[in-house]
């Protein structure tokens, strides 16, 4: 069931996968949310927000790939976007 579920997320995201302007606020929101608060907190990700920049993230995220299987190139490809070029991302990913 999980295979269908991320199956069925990807095809959502799909479009976001040509390029890194194309991530939007529901596909960032719906992606953090299933792939990312797995295994952390949004405080912890939001804490991530103030201190790594591009780079870095792309390191975090090959590490967390390497740990979840489900977290695939293309799932790598839209969470950097979502967390390193969206302005709003705070406003997505940290509690109020």
């Amino acid at each position: 069931m999980r295979i269908v579920y991320s199956l069925l997320v990807f095809l959502f995201l799909c479009p976001a996968l040509l390029s890194a302007a194309e991530v939007n606020q529901g596909q960032c929101a719906s992606t953090i949310n299933m792939y990312c608060t797995m295994c952390h907190t949004t405080e912890r990700i939001c804490a991530g927000l103030q201190k790594n920049d591009s780079d870095a993230w792309k390191k975090i995220l090959q590490r967390m790939s390497d740990n979840n299987e489900d977290i695939d190139a293309g799932v790598r490809k839209v969470v950097h976007a979502c967390l390193t070029s969206l302005p709003s991302v705070k406003s997505i990913v940290c509690p109020k």
